[in-house]
């Protein structure tokens, strides 16, 4: 094994090319006869921030997590005007669920807030593309989310925009929903003083407008010259006696 590490080191000294050094280490053990070909990747990197709503509006965002999908799950939101002031925020446990349904089930927590403080004008923000789509559609497809469907569908009506938002742009609602697992109890928070460490910093950087950079990494299709010498490589001729 130890001569097989030497020798994989020397190869990646001596092919600078990422791409020649990936390809010379796959035709050193054959791989082209399996026909699998080195790939490429094109990397994009975004800049993303949360962006407070418009005067008179309410931004709530919230966010669901899940150890196992599903495991001990907790959801977590919090509520913010145009300047990025909090007027409150929520982190909770809900014991064994997959991150669908933990994330369902903090925007129902989020929403019996605001209708408990009869706020309306919600921009409602998550970074659950499956749920968004489905709020966005009046729609529920999952029989496990029907009861708390329900509860959404009975608030729909103080909502006026629904936005998704990446990860990297909801921090402060994902700190919110750690601390929902941590601490597997339901605690409301008035001032962004009373929240927990992370969420307080994330909450800092989020209303000061400071980005998070996400990066994105896609495989490029092999071209077709790849695959035919590939092809070429994995055939075996038998001679015959």
């Amino acid at each position: 094994m130890r001569h097989v590490t030497q020798w994989l080191r020397s190869t990646h000294s001596l092919v600078p090319n990422k791409t020649k050094r990936s390809r010379s280490v796959c035709e050193a053990f054959g791989l082209w006869g399996l026909h699998i070909i080195p790939t490429q990747t094109w990397t994009t990197v975004r800049s993303i921030r949360w962006t407070p709503p418009r005067a008179g509006q309410w931004k709530l965002n919230v966010d669901g997590a899940s150890q196992g999908n599903p495991g001990s799950s907790g959801g977590g939101g919090i509520l913010r005007d145009s300047t990025g002031c909090i007027l409150f925020a929520f982190s909770n446990f809900y014991n064994i669920q997959t991150n669908t349904v933990a994330e369902a089930m903090a925007i129902r927590d989020g929403l019996f807030l605001c209708e408990e403080q009869n706020i309306t004008n919600i921009v409602l923000e998550s970074d659950s593309k499956v749920l968004v789509d489905m709020l966005r559609a009046d729609s529920c497809p999952h029989w496990r989310l029907k009861n708390i469907w329900a509860d959404i569908m009975r608030c729909r009506g103080r909502i006026t925009t629904i936005t998704h938002q990446f990860r990297e742009g909801n921090q402060t609602a994902d700190a919110l929903a750690a601390h929902g697992v941590r601490s597997r109890r339901r605690t409301v928070f008035s001032f962004w003083q009373d929240m927990p460490l992370e969420a307080r910093g994330a909450h800092r950087l989020e209303r000061l407008g400071i980005p998070s950079l996400r990066i994105h990494r896609t495989p490029l299709p092999a071209s077709p010259r790849q695959w035919r010498i590939a092809w070429r490589r994995s055939r075996v001729v038998t001679i015959g006696r």
